[in-house]
């Protein structure tokens, strides 16, 4: 146990000595968090979306077919009544409009409007303009009812949904290219050759670098949501422990695949350039920056298969939307099997000397 101490201290020691792997794994997604959050802060969008159900009547008809026909409201009327006033508590919709049946005696369904309270001016500005909806829909026949129920829902502002993405991403370059690149310099510099002759054992010296990278994960989220929490107003809606858990699996999952890289990577430049290619593609296809949902159709299966996407949706989803471990086990599935795919890789390939050019 000492010496499983003694490795994780030097394991330490070393990480906090090394520059560039502080400012890839600190300072880089900081600057992100400071960039975008800057820029993003504000919600500039003028589309409200919302959520038509109900009987249906001439009333609603004319309602849809006028939203539909501006670019100020994306219309969703799929749903049921409980469907939506749920998108509506998650803060996927900013009105739901619920229409009676219509009067047996004649005139206008009364309709029911429900809104987000928590949203503030953003919810009095859209009261308004479905309420000039309804009245420019009714053509001056009839006076319409309108009820207006709020409803509370978690405030979600653009930082709130960066910077989970952005954790995310910093997870997986400390695991992906901190660790391989990490790994192949101990091979080349003779450190595993001369630990291989040594009493400490190969699984436990593996095991005292990933606690290390753990460590420096927790660390690493604390620092990150603690600065937009300071700066920007940052607001953690979930389980503090669960979102630790999601963090910790998330990066023995990123762990696995460093490893794995540098199993079969030549020399330092070779798994950059592998960690590069692997870690690239999913920073942009991801969500990282922006809702990958939106993404063409014939992209969403690649963009469902990749680990950060995983781990990304993982963050978000307590943190953003204070979702429990049900709504997001199956991620954790995800990102535990890709750590067992990461370690029988890493343990096949393993070697403890430079191969030959």
């Amino acid at each position: 146990m000492n010496a499983l101490l003694s490795m994780i201290k030097a394991n330490l020691k070393m990480t906090t000595r090394n520059r560039q792997a502080i400012f890839w794994n600190l300072a880089f997604p900081a600057i992100f968090i400071l960039i975008f959050g800057t820029v993003f802060s504000r919600d500039m969008s003028v589309e409200f979306s919302v959520g038509i159900v109900g009987a249906e009547s001439q009333l609603k008809s004319t309602t849809t077919a006028t939203m539909r026909g501006s670019d100020a409201f994306s219309v969703h009327t799929d749903g049921t009544s409980d469907a939506e006033l749920k998108q509506l508590e998650d803060g996927d919709r900013d009105i739901v409009l619920v229409f009676g049946d219509v009067p047996a005696s004649g005139g206008q369904p009364e309709v029911q409007l429900y809104y987000d309270e928590t949203a503030g001016p953003n919810a009095n500005i859209a009261i308004s303009v479905v309420r000039q909806v309804l009245l420019s829909a009714a053509q001056g026949e009839n006076p319409v009812t309108v009820s207006e129920t709020p409803v509370t829902s978690n405030e979600i502002t653009f930082i709130d949904f960066f910077v989970p993405g952005i954790l995310a991403m910093a997870l997986m370059n400390a695991g992906v290219i901190g660790l391989s690149t990490a790994f192949v310099i101990y091979r080349e510099r003779g450190i595993l050759r001369r630990i291989k002759v040594t009493p400490f054992p190969l699984t436990s010296f593996v095991l005292a670098r990933v606690l290390t990278q753990l460590v420096v994960a927790v660390a690493q989220a604390v620092i990150l949501v603690g600065m937009a929490r300071l700066i920007f107003g940052l607001t953690v809606h979930g389980n503090v422990f669960l979102i630790l858990l999601v963090i910790i699996v998330g990066a023995l999952a990123f762990l696995s695949i460093g490893f794995a890289i540098s199993g079969f990577a030549r020399n330092v430049e070779s798994a950059a350039s592998y960690a590069n290619l692997v870690t690239f593609p999913m920073l942009f296809l991801s969500g990282v920056f922006f809702d990958i949902d939106s993404a063409p159709g014939w992209l969403q299966p690649i963009t469902k298969v990749l680990p950060l996407r995983f781990l990304v949706d993982a963050l978000r989803e307590p943190m953003t939307r204070g979702k429990g471990l049900s709504d997001i086990w199956m991620d954790l599935v995800a990102l535990l099997a890709t750590f067992a795919i990461g370690m029988t890789i890493a343990i096949r390939f393993f070697r403890w000397d430079s191969r030959s050019a």
